[in-house]
């Protein structure tokens, strides 16, 4: 019985212990790590924050500096560029008035010329009716001299 429970305990510790294989893969982890590149990755690491440290803190300043220089010229660029810019947009919504006076014109134009031509013609058509009553008149007359002058010779 002992010896079937060694041998138990042999079989479980080759399957499900795992601690000998964790360890042995943990030491080549440390070996390729620290012994074989010597810190190497760290220290190309620590290198390149601290360059960066000093970029961002130069960089900042020189920043700065800019900023400090050029903000009192871009400022009145800035208004007059403004400034050019509300001319232009008011030269664009006077050309946009005249242009709207322009079309406003033209129609108010052809509308007149529609209203004259009617009127010439509603003229010549009066002009024609009092030519037409005149002449009826006439004739009325005319026949009333006739048969006037029948009754008058007698």
């Amino acid at each position: 019985m002992e010896r079937a429970r060694r041998d138990l305990s042999e079989v479980y510790s080759r399957l499900f212990d795992h601690r000998p294989v964790v360890q042995a893969e943990i030491r080549y982890f440390v070996k390729e790590f620290e012994e074989k590149r010597g810190f190497r990755e760290q220290r190309g690491l620590e290198n390149v924050n601290s360059m960066i440290e000093e970029l961002g803190s130069q960089s900042i300043l020189n920043a700065s500096e800019g900023l400090s220089r050029n903000i009192p010229t871009v400022l009145p660029r800035l208004e007059a560029a403004i400034q050019i810019t509300n001319r232009i947009q008011q030269k664009e919504q006077a050309a946009d008035q005249s242009n709207q006076l322009q079309a406003s014109r033209e129609s108010r134009k052809a509308e007149w010329e529609a209203f004259v031509k009617e009127q010439h013609r509603k003229a010549a058509e009066v002009d024609e009716e009092h030519t037409k009553a005149a002449d009826w008149l006439t004739q009325q007359y005319a026949a009333m001299e006739k048969d006037l002058a029948k009754f008058t010779t007698f």
